[in-house]
């Protein structure tokens, strides 16, 4: 799953990005995830928070779009979420322990 998953660096902060299983046991439950962090080991920290438990310990060489990045850059921190390859808008999870699913 590496390789879907990617970074790029904005200034201080890089904007990481992974296509990961919801847990939903749905048709289609993979999950676009997008934050911006100082490193990658603290994105994933902030993604694990959500109840993403599977994040590769090294990213592949996906890049989020512009427009992600600077969603992702205005707000450090928050994890954001849409269905993969569904076209949706980028939507902030709520800081909690476990995602419900």
């Amino acid at each position: 799953m590496g390789d879907m998953t990617g970074f790029i660096r904005s200034g201080s902060f890089i904007v990481a990005f992974a296509v990961l299983d919801s847990g939903s046991r749905e048709c289609d439950p993979n999950d676009e995830v997008l934050v911006a962090a100082d490193n990658w080991a603290n994105a994933t920290r902030l993604i694990r928070g959500q109840g993403y438990r599977t994040i590769p310990k090294r990213p592949g060489r996906m890049k989020p779009d512009p427009d992600s990045i600077a969603l992702a850059i205005k707000t450090p921190g928050i994890v954001y979420r849409r269905k993969w390859a569904a076209g949706e808008q980028w939507n902030p999870l709520n800081n909690q322990e476990n995602k419900d699913n």
